[in-house]
C-alpha cells in the first residue's frame, strides 16, 4: 500500500471531527435539522481550515439517515458514506476550478446538474478554489445557481472570496471558516504524534502550531516533515533549522541586546541566524510578534487576543523600564524592516543596518514640519507616536512646577516655551514669549488648546491660555521691525532666536531669502 500523508490520513470524516468550526458547524446543523437546505453555499476561508472536508461531511451527512441521526454510520462500507470520502461518488462530484476554471468545463457542470442523482438522495458539486474561475464560467454558473435542480445542491469554497463577483455570492449562503487558534492546533497534533509514535517536545510542538498560521492540514504537514527527517526523535533546536524558524531563546538574546544597545551582540546573534540557513524574513516576523506582544502586555491586553503567548513573566521583566512609546517605536522599525526585506535582494545588509538602528531608537520628538517663518525655511523631525502626558498633577498653579513637570516628561513644547514669562491674571494663563519667532510657532488655535490642555491636566483648573507677543526682541524680529539679511547673514546666524530655532527642530538653514 502506497504511503497516506497525515493531512489525508487524518483527515476528519464526521462534523465533530472538524478543529475550530463551531459557528460553520452550528449553522450547517441547524440547516439539516429544520430541513432547509439552500441549494447553493459558500464556503470560505485560509487554506486548511477544513472548507472541503466540512463539504464532503456535509454531503455525507445529508445523504445518510444513520448520520443525521447519531452522528455515525453503522454500514459504512455498503453506504454512500464510504464512496464520498473516498471521493468515488458519481453523485457528490469536486472540481477543482484551478485547472477547470473556463467555461466548457462548466457547462459540463451544469448539464450534468440537470440530471437527477443516481445512488444518494441529493447530488452535490462541490467546486474547490471557485474564485480561479473566469468571468465567462462564472457568468454560466449564474442562472443554475439561481434556479438549480430539484435535490441538487452546489458548495463553492475558496480562500479569496472578494474575487468572486457579488452576482454568484448574492445567490448563495456565505458561511465563514475561521483560522484554526494555536492552542487547539498544538493538542491536535500533540494527540497525532501520540499515535504516529512520534517523540516530540512541546517546544516543537509550539513552533509548529505558530508556523501553521491557523492551518491544520500546514501543521500536520510540518509535523510529517519533521518526524521523517528526523527520524521521529524532533527537538526543537534541530525543528527550528528544518522550518527555518528562530528559537525563542535566540530572540531573547536579540532583544535583550536591542534593549541595552548592544549591537555587537544583536549583530552576531543575527550572523548566526543567517549563516545557519534560518530565513531572514521569518526572523523578522518573529521579532514582530515578540514586540507585538511585549507592547500587548504593557497594556494589559494579553488575554483579550488569543494569540498573544509569547512571553512569561521572567522575559516581560526586560520591558519594565522600556516605556510603551519606545515599544511602539522598536514596533514600526521592524515593520518598516519587513517589508524591505520582502522586496530587497540583499537580505542580509538590510537586516543588519536596520538592527543597528534598532539598538540605537531612544525617544523621539514629534514636531510638524515647520516652513518659512520670517523667511527661513528649516526642516523638522517628526515622530509617528502619541505624545507623552504629565507625570503629575497640582491643584495649586505654579508656572515653575508645570515647566519642570514638561521637562520630566520629556514634552516638545518644553523648548518652546521654557524661557517665556508665564503668569496666572485672574482665570487667564498669559504666556509672554521673549522673541517673535517663539510667538508665531504658538500663537495659533491648534498649539494654544494644546499648551492650555497640558496647563489644565496638570493643575486640574480650566485656565484660559493668552499668547502674548514679546515688547521687544534684541534680534529685530518684534514689532514689525525686519531683520535685513542681506549683509547680516552672519549676524543671523548668532541670533539667539535663530539658535532657539535650530535648538528645537534640530534643523538647519537651508537657503536665505531678502525682501527690500
Amino acid at each position: 500500500m502506497s504511503h497516506l500523508v497525515l493531512s489525508r490520513k487524518y483527515r476528519p470524516k464526521t462534523f465533530d471531527g472538524v478543529l475550530g468550526q463551531k459557528n460553520a458547524l452550528q449553522i450547517l446543523e441547524s440547516f439539516i435539522s429544520n430541513n432547509s437546505l439552500p441549494h447553493a453555499l459558500i464556503f470560505c476561508g485560509s487554506r486548511g481550515v477544513g472548507k472541503t472536508s466540512m463539504a464532503r461531511i456535509f454531503a455525507k451527512t445529508i445523504n445518510c439517515d444513520e448520520l443525521l441521526k447519531s452522528n455515525k454510520c453503522s454500514d459504512y462500507n455498503t453506504c454512500s458514506c464510504k464512496e464520498i470520502d473516498e471521493n468515488k461518488s458519481i453523485d457528490v462530484i469536486e472540481i477543482d476550478a484551478a485547472s477547470n476554471n473556463g467555461v466548457d468545463q462548466i457547462r459540463d457542470v451544469i448539464d450534468s446538474s440537470n440530471y437527477s442523482s443516481i445512488k444518494c438522495k441529493y447530488k452535490v458539486f462541490i467546486i474547490d478554489e471557485v474564485h480561479m474561475l473566469s468571468k465567462a464560467a462564472f457568468n454560466a454558473l449564474l442562472k443554475t445557481l439561481e434556479e438549480p435542480n430539484k435535490n441538487t445542491i452546489f458548495i463553492l469554497a475558496t480562500t479569496e472570496v472578494e474575487k468572486i463577483p457579488l452576482t454568484i455570492i448574492s445567490r448563495c449562503q456565505t458561511i465563514n471558516f475561521k483560522n484554526i487558534k494555536k492552542e487547539i492546533i498544538s493538542s491536535y497534533v500533540s494527540s497525532i504524534a501520540k499515535q504516529e509514535g512520534i517523540d516530540i517536545d512541546d517546544e516543537s510542538i509550539v513552533m509548529i502550531s505558530e508556523e501553521s498560521n491557523g492551518s491544520a492540514r500546514d501543521a500536520l504537514g510540518f509535523l510529517e516533515l519533521l518526524s521523517t527527517t528526523l527520524n521521529k526523535q524532533i527537538e526543537v533546536k534541530e525543528a527550528s533549522k528544518i522550518l527555518g524558524k528562530t528559537t525563542k531563546q535566540v530572540l531573547s538574546k536579540i532583544t535583550e541586546g536591542i534593549i541595552k544597545s548592544d549591537v555587537e551582540s544583536v549583530l552576531k546573534e543575527y550572523n548566526n541566524i543567517y549563516e545557519g540557513g534560518y530565513d531572514s524574513k521569518k526572523f523578522v516576523l518573529s521579532l514582530m510578534n515578540y514586540f507585538r506582544a511585549a507592547i500587548y502586555y504593557k497594556l494589559g491586553l494579553e488575554k483579550s487576543v488569543d494569540d498573544i503567548d509569547l512571553l512569561v513573566d521572567t522575559e516581560i521583566k526586560k520591558f519594565e523600564n522600556y516605556d510603551l512609546e519606545t515599544l511602539e517605536n522598536l514596533f514600526d522599525e521592524l515593520i518598516k524592516l519587513y517589508d524591505l526585506s520582502s522586496k530587497s535582494d540583499n537580505v542580509r545588509f538590510v537586516v543588519e543596518s536596520h538592527l543597528i538602528k534598532l539598538c540605537m531608537i531612544s525617544n523621539f520628538v514629534d514636531f510638524n514640519l515647520i516652513e518659512d517663518i520670517d523667511r527661513v525655511q528649516v526642516a523638522s523631525v517628526k515622530k509617528e507616536s502619541k505624545k507623552k502626558r504629565l507625570a503629575k498633577t497640582k491643584k495649586d498653579f505654579d508656572s515653575e512646577y508645570f515647566l519642570n513637570n514638561l521637562k520630566e516628561a520629556k514634552n516638545e513644547n518644553y523648548k518652546l516655551i521654557k524661557d517665556a514669562k508665564i503668569s496666572l491674571n485672574s482665570s487667564k494663563i498669559e504666556i509672554k514669549l521673549d522673541n517673535s519667532i517663539m510667538f508665531e510657532l504658538l500663537n495659533n488655535k491648534e498649539k494654544k488648546e494644546e499648551i492650555g490642555k497640558l496647563i489644565n491636566e496638570t493643575f486640574d483648573v480650566a485656565y484660559k491660555i493668552e499668547i502674548i507677543k514679546p515688547d521687544n526682541d534684541i534680534n529685530g524680529f518684534a514689532n514689525g521691525n525686519e531683520f535685513k539679511f542681506k549683509d547680516k547673514k552672519d549676524k543671523l546666524l548668532e541670533s539667539e532666536s535663530v539658535k532657539n530655532l535650530f535648538d528645537t527642530f534640530d534643523c538647519r538653514i537651508q537657503d536665505v531669502e531678502v525682501e527690500n
